[in-house]
């Protein structure tokens, strides 16, 4: 048991922190989500620095003090700490909201305490705060702190915990818990879905399924249908219809990758087994959908497939809605192009920016807009958006530097075949997750939601250090004991 813990502790932790907004997200508000999520972080972080992987033949001691020293060297990580600076920034400078002029009889929108700093709504800027922590915290893990097992643990164990929180999320929006029923019903009023992060955990699963046939984990296979079959119900229930599709596609990817891998590495019935793990996984999420979810609920999902006649993967009059809140979130990013007018703020934009025309398409209570790049220019600014993007781009420069020599060395020591340039499939599940989300971020806003960055960031992360490492002369893979 003390092996296990020494082992696949750190995996737990970082997998518990990732996914921990699924659980809370029907319950807890941000404050108390933001809350966990940074006592969560912490314990990781020292989980990092005290029980990270160990390579062959190295001590506790020495791999704490190669992985502080790895930290402390690496750019992303003083890069990361500004961003966190900033989101505290953004989080303590709040206070923008509706004034009223009494005396000319107006209502604008008032300014935050610094109008030259980053600023939002008040209470909007904590659970970002507490999720850039969470991201710094999962991206140096995942750079330098997790072996190849773990990495595998990881996905694995974010899986399972995205398949029960799926479950619990499901029974409670059954029951009428109203917050996990007005995001089952996938509105558009403020287009953001969790079902995007446990389309995440589904894709992770997919790869989790070659790491354990690969590691012999076969009693830990039960959880790992709680895995598939769970996070699949989440993405199901909880994404509309073409966030589902985009995830689903992306699953078919990552799983032929998977299995690729799994024949090179074990050979034999491998595949057909994966296969036939798959199609008893998914046999309890398809009894739960047809026995305990409701019809009402089930109308709304993959409705061009299931549906009435006519029924579009888009809901109906979604163009022009599209169209007409990306028109203010445009209109209102020139107004302020750097800073933006802070964040949670387009529901207030909408309100000066809308012509009457526009109202007769806007819901009640209309937040959102359906470009989430959009939207955050709106909010954020340019300035907002590199901040955003800048540590996917420190991410793809490791991704891009260890493939190019991962590639080079399987060209250099003449190995044939496509199978020599099968690497693990945690390598192409980072690129995957980051297209995936980013493309959905046309259609809502759910990537910048605190569990999906953790994952996308978490993903990238470890797809980097999932290739061979160059070689030195004095150093060897990192291989847990």
């Amino acid at each position: 048991m003390q092996k296990a813990i020494s082992k696949y502790g750190l995996a737990a932790h970082l997998a518990l922190l990732a996914v921990a907004p699924l659980f809370l997200f029907p319950f807890c508000g941000e404050s108390w989500t933001a809350r966990a999520v940074l006592w969560l972080a912490f314990l990781a972080a020292a989980w990092t620095v005290l029980e990270p992987s160990r390579r062959v033949d190295e001590t506790l001691h020495d791999a704490r003090f190669r992985v502080a020293s790895s930290i402390v060297r690496d750019p992303l990580f003083w890069f990361s700490i500004i961003l966190a600076l900033i989101a505290a920034v953004r989080w303590l400078n709040d206070g923008i909201g509706m004034s009223y002029d009494a005396e000319k009889a107006l209502w604008s929108l008032s300014e935050s305490r610094f109008p030259f700093l980053p600023g939002g709504v008040k209470g909007s800027g904590f659970l970002p705060f507490a999720s850039v922590v969470a991201v710094v915290v999962l991206m140096q893990a995942g750079r330098h702190a997790l072996g190849k097992s773990a990495r595998v643990c990881f996905l694995f164990i974010a899986a399972v915990l995205a398949g029960v929180a799926a479950v619990v999320a499901a029974l409670a929006c059954i029951f009428g818990n109203p917050v996990a029923m007005s995001f089952a019903s996938s509105s558009t009023v403020d287009a953001t879905y969790p079902g995007t992060a446990f389309g995440l955990c589904f894709l992770g699963s997919m790869v989790a399924i070659a790491g354990a046939f690969e590691r012999k984990w076969h009693r830990a296979m039960p959880l790992l249908a709680i895995a598939v079959g769970g996070s699949a119900l989440g993405l199901y229930l909880f994404s509309p219809d073409i966030v589902i599709l985009a995830h689903g596609a992306c699953a078919v990817l990552v799983l032929a990758f998977a299995l690729a891998y799994a024949q090179r590495r074990i050979g034999g019935l491998v595949v057909p087994k994966c296969l036939a793990f798959l199609l008893v996984a998914s046999i309890p999420p398809v009894l739960f959908v047809m026995g305990v979810v409701p019809e009402s609920m089930k109308a709304e999902k993959l409705a061009l497939f299931f549906g009435e006649e006519g029924s579009g993967l888009l809901p109906a009059g979604f163009p022009e809605l599209r169209a007409a809140l990306s028109a203010i979130a445009e209109k209102v990013w020139k107004e302020n192009p750097w800073l933006g007018t802070g964040l949670g703020t387009f529901g207030f934009d909408i309100r000066f920016n809308a012509e009457d025309a526009d109202w007769a398409l806007f819901a009640s209570g209309q937040a959102g807009a359906l470009n989430g790049w959009l939207q955050m220019l709106a909010e954020r600014g340019i300035s907002g958006v590199v901040f955003f993007v800048s540590p996917l781009l420190f991410l793809l420069w490791t991704y891009v530097f260890r493939a190019f020599f991962a590639i080079s060395d399987v060209i250099s020591k003449a190995r044939h075949g496509l199978g020599a340039l099968i690497f693990h499939p945690a390598c192409v599940l980072g690129p995957i997750a980051v297209i995936v989300v980013a493309a959905c971020g046309f259609y809502d806003h759910s990537f910048w939601r605190s569990e999906v960055m953790m994952m996308v960031a978490a993903m990238f992360a470890m797809a980097g250090s999932s290739f061979p490492a160059p070689k030195k002369a004095d150093d060897e893979t990192l291989t847990e004991k």
